[in-house]
């Protein structure tokens, strides 16, 4: 039995394959850390921001931010599949950022959204049979749903279509959906092995054959992220030049890895 699969991530063998995998696929893990140079760069405009559009969208990038680091900690620890569930939430985050960039989504359309979805918790606690302990607070309930009744949720979708990011959506996002997020078969096919033999056997290891797609694709969230900033004039000359310059360098790398491949 391997150092991992007795131990693994926690034991000395996870800080080997930090080093190992920055080694293997440092021409990624570079830019990566150029990327994250970028984010220093912007999170120092966030205070900045004066109009309501900046605040908010200032608001989910220091969202984006640290989804950002998260995972690309993550990948550097052989976690990928980790990482790219996490770039599935911070393209949710972009999507919302976009929207709100381009003047397609309003201040009481956001509120109403936040709203409904926390309208759905109480209906549905309020609505079974089986939380005794709710009682106690079915007036609270029953007057919050009351107060924000006719609320509307705007879906992943349509704040992507609004924020003109549908090519992400349909493609990348429903990716990382279907091949990283939810329980499929799918999302775990990469655990299945065979012995010498010839026979299937289920193998717990750390998924390092998709460190480039994880390295690429959380960093391609956050370049998005950084262009809805820059759309709502979170940004200077100098970082939106920075900006062009990583976005071009992601689709070199991109061609030359081919991550998904």
């Amino acid at each position: 039995m391997s150092t991992f699969e007795r131990y693994g991530f926690s034991d000395t063998g996870a800080a080997n394959l930090r080093s190992r995998l920055r080694a293997e696929h440092a021409e990624l893990f570079q830019f990566g850390d150029r990327c994250k140079c970028i984010v220093v760069n912007v999170t120092a405009l966030l205070p900045l921001a004066s109009a309501s559009r900046q605040i908010v969208v200032s608001q989910f990038f220091a969202r984006a931010a640290s989804h950002f680091q998260a995972g690309l900690m993550l990948t550097e620890c052989g976690m990928a599949i980790e990482s790219l569930t996490l770039s599935r939430s911070l393209f949710e985050t972009c999507f919302v950022m976009l929207a709100i960039a381009e003047n397609a989504v309003m201040p009481d359309e956001l509120l109403s959204h936040d709203n409904a979805m926390r309208l759905k918790h109480a209906n549905a606690l309020l609505n079974s049979k089986d939380y005794p302990n709710v009682e106690l607070y079915r007036e609270t309930l029953d007057a919050f749903v009351q107060r924000v009744s006719g609320s509307k949720e705007i879906g992943f979708y349509e704040f992507a279509r609004r924020g003109k990011a549908l090519a992400t959506y349909d493609g990348l996002y429903r990716h990382l959906s279907h091949h990283a997020l939810h329980a499929t078969v799918s999302a775990v096919d990469d655990y299945l092995a065979k012995d010498a033999d010839g026979k299937h056997y289920v193998h717990y290891r750390p998924l390092v054959e998709k460190t480039p797609a994880a390295v690429l694709t959380i960093c391609a969230g956050i370049l998005l992220a950084c262009f809805a900033c820059e759309k709502a004039l979170v940004s200077t000359p100098d970082t939106s030049e920075t900006l062009s310059r990583a976005w071009a360098e992601y689709e070199s790398l991109y061609e030359k890895h081919r991550p998904w491949s």
